[in-house]
């Protein structure tokens, strides 16, 4: 398992980091490059200079090594489900046009429920 910070090193330190984690994963399950390279349907040459570090290998090729390993579930911590959908969050935060519109302000005693006493009682609507 990867446990240094890997937020304050260089891409490449991560990329050989991560290379190093599949080493490590294929030296405990005891196989050889040759197998796994084999079983995983990349090149051994491939699989090989990126155990070194010095391979900057596909996506394909890091998803059917994971799958050759038995690992491949371990993608979903790269991107973790979240709960909460994009415009929840703006709900939730007041952003964007769900932020708070200044209220309007009403000249005071001015209601549509209330009779001005200057008009008699009448009201729109009385027409009839």
């Amino acid at each position: 398992m990867i446990t240094s910070d890997l937020t304050v090193v260089s891409d490449s330190k991560v990329l050989e980091t991560l290379a190093d984690g599949f080493r490590r994963e294929r030296l405990n399950r005891n196989l050889t490059q040759q197998f796994l390279a084999d079983m995983s349907g990349i090149g051994v040459a491939t699989l090989r200079r990126f155990e070194r570090g010095e391979g900057n290998i596909s996506m394909l090729n890091m998803i059917a090594l994971m799958r050759a390993l038995d690992i491949v579930e371990r993608l979903a911590l790269l991107v973790p489900e979240s709960d909460i959908t994009p415009m929840a969050n703006l709900r939730e935060q007041g952003a964007g046009v769900y932020a708070k519109k200044p209220s309007r302000q009403r000249a005071s005693g001015h209601r549509s429920d209330v009779v001005n006493e200057e008009n008699n009682g009448w009201q729109w609507g009385d027409d009839e």
